[in-house]
């Protein structure tokens, strides 16, 4: 074997080897950038989420079948939910499927002061204190979920001897587990 032979499968050989390099590096930033828009993905469908989640928790709230009346006075302007209408509702949910689209789970839970039980409500047994949750829809697993505060108001007493009390509550969205 002459000389320019064995210089020339040399270049040859430092030439494949400085490909094998780059296309190496190459592999590597794009596993990076891939992993890089993977979390960048998920980071805005968490947002989504939330934002979705925030727009279906305001229209919970402002469902009239849900909502306090006027005859509850100044309560009826915030977040006020009616503890007896909650009751009625959870009785025929189904009929509202279609109001919770893109939810796995809503309801409602009592936080202040503290329910003597965390059951679910239903009317008898001196509803409402003998319960903590009302279960307003329920499909599947949440993936995550959100919640905001909510005034319950109970009327308590009829005619001009009515009164109503009112406690602390948050309702709870379910997101579903993404396919």
């Amino acid at each position: 074997m002459s000389f320019k032979n064995k210089k020339g499968q040399v270049k040859m050989i430092e030439t494949v080897m400085v490909l094998l390099v780059l296309v190496f590096l190459f592999g590597m930033i794009m596993i990076f950038y891939a992993r890089f828009q993977i979390f960048e993905i998920d980071r805005i469908a968490k947002q989504v989420d939330e934002a979705r989640a925030d727009s279906l928790l305001n229209r919970i709230i402002g469902m009239p079948e849900l909502r306090c009346s006027l005859s509850f006075g100044a309560a009826s302007e915030i977040n006020c939910l009616d503890t007896y209408k909650l009751l009625a509702f959870s009785q025929i949910r189904e009929r509202f499927e279609d109001e919770f689209a893109g939810l796995s789970e809503a309801k409602i839970v009592r936080d202040y002061p503290a329910p003597r039980n965390q059951e679910q409500c239903s009317f008898g047994n001196n509803y409402p204190s003998n319960c903590g949750e009302w279960l307003l829809f329920k499909k599947g697993v949440s993936r995550t979920s959100f919640d905001t505060f909510v005034t319950l108001c109970t009327q308590k007493g009829n005619g001009f001897a009515a009164f109503y009390e009112c406690e602390i509550g948050r309702l709870i969205v379910g997101v579903p587990k993404r396919e």
